[in-house]
């Protein structure tokens, strides 16, 4: 064989390698993602009611005609139901919507969820903003949002999720809604809970693209407004721990900001388990960000 026709080999693997690996990247890109919407939280009529947790449900099936997510939404107040929930399908990711003043899970459920957790669907987002995204209290909480910006955070958190492999979102509210959340929040991450009550300022950032820039663009100034009107979200964790299972894990913020006036400790309202890089971008920004394109820096 003469060195031309090595040569000539080499290039015709490398090029049916190469075609191979953009199908199976093209292939990844496009698989559709199913989750568990599991809604854990009594009624809090007129403001909070099932339909609205079951409308963003609806909202993230429907997402691109359907190709993105399959979200199977249940709500179940009873410990048990959790599992039973887990039981009834296979699922890349599960919301828990838990915003709850009593803990409603069960040793049952406990398993249940380490053993989703456990098979490699290990992505943690933690939300302290989540029990207000679809309440019936003022026209900047009603899904989907100023200018769609609930409804685009909301995708952009799952296709984070997605991304990763899948994993589990925690949804909360401010501390006296949290005790469900933290419960399940222990049972994978021993140590790490949701905490307290905030007061946003205009004095904090969004750091890295996850929220505000992924697969859809979101102005962090229509966030904050619908924040602002309902102060009392939750402070998640963020730092070094372990997980049930002996592996460490760190909890890096995605949004963080000082009560008003501001000045003080920027507390984080959302957190997850990666990193989301170095940039931030202010959480009044009233410009378009995608991940894609730099981003101002925070002077703060």
């Amino acid at each position: 064989m003469t060195v031309l026709s090595r040569l000539f080999r080499i290039w015709f693997v490398l090029y049916l390698f190469a075609g191979t690996l953009a199908h199976a990247q093209h292939q990844g890109h496009n698989t559709t993602r199913s989750v568990l919407w599991f809604n854990a939280m009594p009624d809090y009529s007129p403001e909070v009611v099932s339909r609205h947790r079951q409308q963003m449900a609806q909202f993230l099936d429907q997402y691109r005609e359907g190709k993105v997510f399959n979200v199977t939404y249940e709500r179940n107040l009873k410990g048990g139901g959790l599992a039973a929930a887990l039981r009834g399908g296979q699922y890349d990711i599960l919301i828990l919507d838990t915003a709850n003043q009593r803990k409603r899970m069960n040793a049952e459920d406990v398993q249940a969820l380490q053993q989703f957790y456990g098979a490699g669907r290990r992505t943690l987002m933690l939300d302290g903003s989540f029990a207000i995204r679809n309440i019936n209290h003022n026209p900047t909480t009603k899904f989907p949002g100023r200018n769609g910006s609930s409804g685009a955070i909301l995708i952009n958190q799952l296709s984070a999720l997605a991304e990763r492999g899948g994993g589990v979102l925690i949804g909360t509210d401010h501390n006296i809604w949290q005790v469900n959340a933290n419960a399940a929040l222990g049972a994978l991450v021993p140590g790490a809970r949701f905490k307290g009550t905030t007061n946003p300022s205009t004095d904090g950032d969004f750091i890295g693209t996850t929220l505000i820039g992924g697969r859809e663009s979101v102005k962090a100034l229509d966030l904050l407004r619908h924040w602002e009107s309902v102060p009392n979200q939750g402070e998640a964790p963020v730092g070094t721990f372990q997980d049930f299972s002996g592996q460490q894990i760190v909890l890096y913020s995605l949004v963080e900001t000082a009560d008003k006036p501001g000045g003080g400790r920027k507390r984080p309202y959302i957190s997850a388990s990666y990193y989301p890089g170095d940039n931030r971008i202010p959480i009044d920004s009233d410009e378009e960000i995608f991940d894609n394109l730099p981003t101002h820096k925070s002077g703060s």
